[in-house]
């Protein structure tokens, strides 16, 4: 990967909105990114919306997944 960005997967919320988890590589550096995306006839492309990070800290986000989880299970 060379500056890419490699689409992981996505959930459509509403009216051409979109929520897209993807893999970046920038300067031999690897990122997460989840992100808004929208789709209009004006604009299409990413939102101020989302977050990105390196990988090394996928762990740690995965774990505050995990945690939000069992607190969403808890209230279902």
């Amino acid at each position: 990967m060379s500056n890419k960005n490699v689409l992981v997967g996505s959930i459509p919320k509403k009216d051409g909105l979109e929520i897209r988890a993807t893999l970046t590589e920038f300067k031999n550096e690897f990122y997460v990114d989840i992100r808004e995306f929208m789709q209009s006839d004006d604009y299409e492309g990413p939102t101020k919306k989302g977050i990105r990070f390196h990988t090394e800290n996928w762990d740690a986000f995965f774990q505050l997944i995990k945690k939000l989880d069992q607190e969403i299970k808890k209230r279902a």
